[in-house]
């Protein structure tokens, strides 16, 4: 069987790393001295910077696969059930959110810049912007306690989600595990996982490459309409999807989004 079709084993594989590799991580991290704290992981840990490389490269590879997962079911949505494709709709903004809450964990350059913008664009969602604000970031009131709990909670509400109420255990063969397990291996010991230095000053400070198409997108447009509603399209799209009549339509929206984001994201990466 191809990727694609095992792709939900491979991610259930990559997440069990990101999820262990996390919790050896936690041991060093400080959300009150994050920067200094992230450094000292690769000092004071036995293998630090693999660890850090483990934690990085399986959250990125995860993420890829669970789209693909989303992809491939996109046709047997009918037969998952209407609350187990909700959830799982529900799944790729979630994990979307904790890589991001990640990147701005480690408070660099890449990660203060993109605590800003997140908290400057929820503060911009009508109505509910300082509730979600204050639930999700609130970095400017609290620094990374709030975001660091979401974090986690959320990591682990993907592990149960995912691999407990979506298949009632974790599915992963032998080999996508051992396979998976190579490759983030390989990856961690070849490239270490990126890491600036907080308040660099530069022209243009690109974010995490999920993000570039926002990025670029808040060059052009109103950020809440860059930054909030655009990003809202696929999640609706596949929400939407656990209605029958809604399906066709759907798949359009999602496809002509993706192709539109990737070269948003192509356009932001070459600047």
């Amino acid at each position: 069987m191809g990727l694609l079709s095992r792709s939900g084993q491979a991610a259930t594989a990559l997440l069990f790393l990101a999820v262990a590799s996390g919790l050896v991580l936690a041991y060093q991290y400080e959300p009150g001295d994050p920067f200094i704290s992230t450094v000292a992981m690769e000092a004071a840990l036995d293998w630090g910077s693999f660890w850090r490389g483990t934690h990085f490269w399986s959250s990125q590879g995860f993420l890829v696969l669970l789209l693909l997962h989303t992809w491939y079911r996109l046709d047997g949505c009918e037969d998952s059930g209407a609350m187990k494709w909700f959830l799982l709709s529900l799944l790729v903004p979630a994990s979307i959110f904790t890589l991001f809450s990640g990147y701005v964990l480690k408070f660099d350059a890449t990660g203060e810049a993109a605590a800003a913008i997140a908290e400057h664009l929820l503060l911009m969602v009508p109505v509910a912007g300082r509730l979600l604000d204050r639930l999700l970031v609130s970095v400017s009131t609290e620094g990374l306690n709030r975001i660091y709990g979401v974090h986690i909670l959320l990591t682990f509400l993907l592990w149960f989600v995912g691999t407990w109420y979506h298949t009632r255990r974790p599915v992963m063969g032998r080999g996508w595990f051992l396979a998976s397990l190579l490759w983030v291996v390989a990856v961690s010991l070849l490239f270490p996982a990126p890491l600036d230095l907080p308040g660099h000053e530069a022209t243009l400070i690109k974010g995490p490459w999920f993000f570039l198409g926002v990025q670029e997108l808040l060059r052009h447009i109103p950020p809440l309409v860059a930054g909030v509603l655009i990003p809202a399209i696929p999640v609706a799209a596949l929400s939407a999807m656990v209605l029958p009549w809604a399906r066709r339509s759907c798949r359009w929206i999602l496809a002509l989004w993706m192709a539109a984001y990737a070269v948003l994201t192509i356009v932001m990466a070459q600047r």
